[in-house]
């Protein structure tokens, strides 16, 4: 991790290519300046950059003035991953700004599905194909929204299984595994639609987790996630 930094007035680029939505974000300082959050399909490669340079434009930005760019890290489309980690390593290397990685649930969690969420346990259930999910709990008492197990791949019924406390869960992996979640006491969930990740909420948890260093663009990684890594672990 590269040191601790603090700019005003900094110009901050995000974005996210991990689900079938385009999502960018301009930021100055905290604010929003231009935003872009679209169903592209498979259409990422093609649009990101074009769409990233009539935002520039239409801002009246010079690309040379983002001193940061922000970008989701998964898990999600394998393909979609690819794209975002070349896209941010050569928009490091062509504009010499500094690069912050942000976990895509992370943002997930923030989502308009999250936020009308009920109780304080939340968890996005992704559909992860081949009868896996991905999915992680947050903890949103006390007005924040904090993580408090590790991010997982896993089946709907072993993850069901170590639930001690009731989790309210949303996105894709809903309605596919409806059936399941109905047969757990300790699940409820909602069918909203609404839960894909915005570069809003990417480019504001970049900015926060950016004070404590940023990442080195030369060996910036996706979030892939694999079976091993499936036990639910608690922070400290």
């Amino acid at each position: 991790m590269r040191r601790s930094w603090m700019v005003f007035n900094m110009k901050t680029l995000a974005f996210d290519t991990s689900t079938k939505f385009l999502s960018i974000a301009l930021l100055e300082d905290r604010r929003v300046v231009s935003s872009f959050h679209e169903d592209a399909g498979v259409r990422h490669s093609g649009i990101l950059i074009p769409t990233i340079k009539d935002m520039l434009e239409r801002e009246a930005w010079r690309a040379g003035d983002i001193e940061l760019v922000c970008v989701g890290l998964g898990p999600g489309s394998f393909t979609g991953l690819r794209i975002a980690m070349g896209t941010v390593k050569g928009l490091a290397i062509v504009l010499g700004s500094r690069v912050m990685g942000v976990p895509t649930m992370d943002a997930i969690a923030l989502s308009p599905a999250a936020r009308k969420a009920e109780g304080s346990r939340i968890a996005p259930l992704l559909d992860a194909h081949k009868e896996k999910v991905y999915t992680c709990i947050y903890d949103r008492s006390g007005g924040t929204v904090e993580r408090s197990t590790d991010y997982l791949l896993t089946e709907v019924d072993d993850f069901l299984e170590t639930l001690d406390k009731e989790v309210f869960f949303f996105g894709s992996g809903v309605p596919k595994y409806k059936e399941k979640l109905d047969s757990s006491r300790l699940a409820s969930y909602s069918l909203e639609t609404d839960w894909y990740p915005r570069a809003v909420d990417i480019a504001t948890l970049g900015l926060e987790r950016s004070v404590r260093g940023t990442a080195d663009p030369e060996t910036i990684d996706p979030l892939y996630l694999h079976s091993k890594e499936c036990n639910i672990i608690k922070r400290k």
